[in-house]
């Protein structure tokens, strides 16, 4: 039981449901069937607290024997390599090392260049409970990895707050499955966790009429950072074949990068 002030102050759209002249109002049940127990659990803990807590990103040993320096470095080195600039939305007079020392002629962008995943940032709109610091995404080793678990959690809460409108939640949503991914040393074996990350970012967001769903954009900006290890995998390759949305949105990033 959830009582109805806790939902219906999360967004006009909830408060329309809850308060409003639609049948669910009147009958005073709501029923969605579209979204999984736990995933209601962290919303009703959002709505009481205005955060929720997550399950911790379970790794194999494999994962401690790559440091997050390592990761970190081989990031930067790839980002150096495809010219990526530094600033979110760079620098329209600036141009990329490897063009200045090429040329003294300054290189306009023809439009702004996206930031590297690892700057990714979001502002949280509502201020986090004093619980915050128990719920941030963590990692912990063991022999059963529950990587898509831990991705999911948060794609799904953002599905969830995407259909109703709830912004504050989008934020932490967004924010957290960033620093969840950040966690996440990728090989070739983790592959197929990120391609049911982009299932689900891409099933349960729309297509919208200008630009593209934040969920989207953040699943996307990581693959183009990794497209590497992740375009070698099979299951990628069977991703292209009938992502078409999916596709679309990644090529723009990546052409973005080698451009």
């Amino acid at each position: 039981m959830v009582h109805e002030e806790a939902i219906a102050n999360q967004s006009a759209a909830l408060n329309s449901l809850m308060r409003g002249k639609m049948s669910e109002s009147t009958a005073g049940v709501a029923a969605w069937i579209d979204v999984d127990e736990a995933t209601f659990v962290r919303f009703a803990q959002f709505a009481y607290t205005g955060d929720y807590s997550v399950p911790k990103m379970v790794v194999s040993g494999q994962e401690r024997s790559k440091s997050r320096q390592e990761q970190s470095v081989a990031e930067v080195e790839e980002i150096e390599e495809l010219g990526i600039e530094e600033n979110y939305w760079g620098s329209h007079s600036s141009a990329s090392k490897k063009n200045k020392k090429k040329s003294q002629v300054t290189y306009t962008p023809p439009q702004p260049t996206p930031t590297p995943f690892k700057s990714l940032t979001y502002t949280l709109l509502q201020p986090r409970s004093k619980f915050a610091n128990t719920c941030d995404p963590a990692v912990i080793e063991g022999s059963e990895e529950n990587i898509t678990e831990a991705l999911l959690s948060h794609a799904s809460l953002y599905i969830l707050a995407e259909k109703w409108g709830i912004e504050s939640l989008k934020r932490l949503t967004l924010s957290k499955l960033h620093q969840t991914l950040d966690l996440l040393t990728l090989d070739a074996a983790r592959v197929p966790h990120i391609v049911k990350l982009v299932h689900c970012a891409y099933s349960g967001t729309p297509d919208l009429e200008t630009g593209i769903d934040e969920l989207r954009e953040l699943v996307c900006r990581y693959v183009a950072v990794y497209i590497r290890t992740i375009s070698e995998h099979t299951e990628f390759e069977e991703l292209i074949e009938e992502g078409r949305a999916f596709m679309r949105d990644l090529w723009k990033r990546v052409l973005v990068r080698i451009g």
